[in-house]
């Protein structure tokens, strides 16, 4: 991946915290490639981190499922276009 904005990195940072507490990994696994796959992400674990999310960035109810080969950067993505659509 290329230079990330300053609000990529932050939103990031807050997507890996998430991910590490729910998913219950190493946080050098958490890199803007990972799958929730290579995070030992089931089902569940994957609906626990969308909630988180929708919690941490209040974005309503997520209208995307968290699937196995979904990487932290489509979610960084997501959350980024949701932020801008509100400003």
């Amino acid at each position: 991946m290329g230079e990330a904005s300053p609000k990529a990195e932050e939103i990031f940072e807050k997507v890996k915290r998430i991910i590490v507490r729910e998913a219950k990994v190493d946080e050098s696994l958490v890199t803007w490639d990972a799958t929730m796959n290579d995070l030992y992400a089931d089902s569940a674990t994957r609906m626990s981190i969308g909630d988180e999310l929708d919690r941490e960035f209040d974005l309503g109810t997520l209208d995307v499922e968290i699937a196995e080969d979904t990487t932290v950067q489509d979610i960084v993505d997501f959350i980024l276009e949701r932020v801008a659509d509100e400003e």
